[in-house]
């Protein structure tokens, strides 16, 4: 599926860049005082946060495998 360590990067950037939309969206709907298009408690940040948090674990999960193959191709 993902084996190339460059798609899972582009993944992981594009995954931080929507979140860092989603913070935006929801900053500013907020500040203007306006409800949020879908639910009204500016579910936004909630999705933002959980994908933030998803890109996180899989950026840690890339650099980990980068690393175990780095040792496995030295020895």
């Amino acid at each position: 599926m993902l084996r190339e360590p460059d798609a899972i990067g582009t993944l992981v950037l594009a995954g931080y860049q929507l979140s860092l939309v989603l913070f935006l969206l929801g900053t500013v709907l907020t500040a203007v005082g306006l409800e949020a298009p879908v639910h009204s408690d500016h579910g936004l940040w909630t999705a933002a946060l959980n994908l933030l948090l998803l890109c996180v674990v899989l950026r840690f999960a890339e650099r980990t495998a980068r690393r175990v193959r780095s040792r496995r191709d030295r020895s």
